[in-house]
């Protein structure tokens, strides 16, 4: 019986902190389908869901209110840890796309509704209730179908103070009587720019600014009905995605510039005025350049602050000169590819949608390595067998190399011509020999990703251009000439010349193509791989596919025991399968698996001691 233990590779895509204003050292961060909780300040967190998955959440002291995906309205008094149903009247709360409560008065909560046009915008029908989410009744905003809603706002000085922002035609509407009567406050905004996001200025009770799509921020000081510009020094024409002002020093503020915008080698997406707007600098010396999501300031004590970001979140406690990471107990990082040294197995490395990770103690503690990686999400990693120090991997489908374990890296893009490129192997015997799969066809570099050259001799089969879209190749390691890829519609072909022609061979049934595959280290011409939600092995090399696995849920992952080449791994949503007789039987192996919600992406052995999988 195989027993799993977790590593403590801990991080994630975190979209929001909430803090409690009476109790700060207590938050909760939002990841988008967990709630995290926390009661020293972020030092430590543990998952707060309570069984409740894809958690919509919104706070205001210790409440948090949340939507599971059954469409049931949750409603905590104690930041997360118990969940209680409420029955919600008046309302489709299975239509619920956010709830935004009065900062004064928590019982007075307003709904903003699902969109039918897509998960960035809500509907445009506004709810409002007056008793904690159980009853509820519709506002008479005015607004016609179409006119989708970006987000809702209430005045902390003036809270019966709304304003909602509408889609990029519309600009704000605001009502100054909790929600009854509204009117047009866009006057002076740019026309045909959307506005993301509305923040009140804590220095004059009727400010407000307005962050837009691409002209930068705007400031009011009469409840909207003039704007004055406060850009100097932002990046022009490029879109802002966060505005938070500093609640005890006003005249300091941060703004954060959209996905869209490259970040440099010396700082991040994150600026900072000191003198209300009028003047911009970006930040430095944020931990990893992190590209940074929200900011957000501990409400007794201003000189602290946090950063949520892709690789998690950091903690300043004095107003950005110094950050922490405080990721601890997050688990929310996608591993997505993992490669071990060869030489060193204690020495291994993570992909994953915040880049690379490296571990020199055999897991027990891991540091960020993606100097030089200049878009994260890592999704394929693989290691020059003769000199384990080179490393390959693949980020946001362009191609790096490390000479030096990963410490630093640096692009291969000559030839490639802006492919993007979804799967790298090597050839065993001679690593310099390198094939990348692309949208654009199969490309072979031979001076070790220097240069690549495309190998599409036989791939368009039908004269169309995306004949050449391929997802995984596959290298025999007995005869490295001998080559597999798969593509997105044309099935699986074979290559014998080291990719200089291919033919078209047996492809198992599949609507979206093969996306691994494997290769039997002893017997070669033994090839497994997975489609939607099937494995298939070839015992000839692929000229015909038998069905091996059906396992519920898709095969995300592929991988044969080195010392034992009979036992083959197959990781699918929340199992990890073992099969010992080349797949003619499976049993699970899932004893410590974190959940049955978890998705088994990749499978590695330990190069000494191949029964030591992760």
């Amino acid at each position: 019986m195989s027993i799993w233990s977790r590593l403590p590779l801990y991080g994630g895509n975190i979209y929001n902190i909430v803090i409690d204003p009476e109790t700060p050292s207590t938050l909760s961060a939002y990841t988008g389908d967990s709630v995290f909780h926390s009661t020293d300040g972020g030092e430590n967190w543990r998952e707060a869901n309570a069984g409740i998955a894809n958690i919509t959440t919104t706070s205001s002291s210790s409440i948090l209110y949340g939507k599971s995906p059954d469409g049931t309205f949750f409603r905590s008094t104690d930041n997360g840890d118990h969940w209680t149903a409420v029955n919600a009247a008046g309302i489709m709360t299975a239509d619920i796309g956010a709830i935004v409560v009065n900062p004064v008065t928590p019982r007075i909560l307003y709904a903003l509704m699902v969109s039918p046009q897509g998960y960035l915008t809500y509907g445009s029908d506004v709810f409002r209730s007056i008793d904690s989410g159980t009853h509820w009744t519709q506002l008479a905003t005015g607004l016609a179908r179409g006119d989708d809603i970006i987000s809702l706002a209430i005045n902390p000085h003036m809270p019966t103070a709304l304003y909602i922002v509408i889609n990029e035609t519309a600009g704000i509407i605001r009502s100054m009587d909790g929600g009854d009567h509204w009117m047009n406050v866009s006057a002076g905004l740019p026309e045909g720019d959307g506005i993301r996001s509305l923040v009140f200025d804590t220095r004059i009770s009727a400010g407000l600014y307005a962050v837009t799509g691409s002209h930068g921020i705007f400031h009011s000081t009469d409840s909207g009905d003039h704007w004055e510009a406060k850009n100097a020094g932002l990046p022009q024409g490029e879109s802002l995605i966060g505005f938070i002002i500093d609640p005890s020093a006003p005249a300091t503020m941060y703004a954060i510039v959209g996905y869209d915008y490259s970040v440099s080698p010396d700082g991040t997406n994150l600026f900072r005025s000191t003198d209300g707007g009028s003047h911009w600098a970006r930040m430095h010396g944020i931990p990893h350049d992190a590209y940074i999501g929200s900011v957000v300031f501990d409400p007794k004590t201003s000189s602290t602050l946090y950063l949520t970001s892709g690789d998690g979140i950091l903690q300043s406690t004095d107003r950005g000169v110094t950050w922490a990471t405080r990721n601890v107990g997050l688990d929310d990082l996608r591993v997505i590819a993992l490669t071990i040294d060869s030489d060193t197995p204690s020495h291994m490395y993570a992909g994953t949608q915040s880049g690379v990770f490296r571990t020199v103690d055999g897991g027990k503690t891991w540091t960020e390595t993606n100097t030089g990686i200049t878009d994260m999400n890592a999704t394929v990693l693989a290691e020059n067998p003769l000199i384990p120090s080179t490393l390959y991997a693949v980020a946001q489908n362009r191609v790096f190399r490390s000479v030096n374990g990963g410490t630093s890296w640096s692009m291969l893009d000559g030839g490639l011509a802006g492919a993007n490129v979804v799967d790298v192997v090597i050839d065993p015997r001679t690593p310099s020999i390198l094939y990348a799969a692309t949208d654009d066809g199969v490309f072979r570099s031979t001076d070790g990703g220097n240069s690549w050259t495309a190998m599409n001799s036989g791939l368009t089969q039908k004269g169309n251009a995306w004949d050449l879209n391929t997802k995984a190749l596959a290298i025999n390691p007995i005869t490295p000439a001998t080559l597999y890829c798969s593509t997105r519609y044309n099935g699986l072909f074979r290559s014998y010349n080291s990719g200089t022609t291919w033919i078209a061979i047996d492809t198992p049934p599949s609507d979206y193509g093969v996306s691994c595959l494997v290769v039997d280290p002893v017997a070669p011409s033994t090839l497994y791989a997975n489609t939607e939600g099937r494995v298939y092995r070839s015992t000839n090399s692929g000229t015909s596919w038998t069905m091996v696995l059906n396992p519920k849920g898709a095969v995300n992952s592929l991988a044969i025991n080195p010392a034992v080449p009979s036992t083959v791994y197959a990781g699918t949503w929340g199992n990890a399968l073992r099969s010992a007789n080349k797949g003619a039987t499976w049993a699970a192996m899932n004893m410590g698996l974190a959940s049955n919600s978890q998705c088994v992406m990749s499978i590695a052995f330990d190069p000494v001691t191949p029964a030591t999988m992760y």
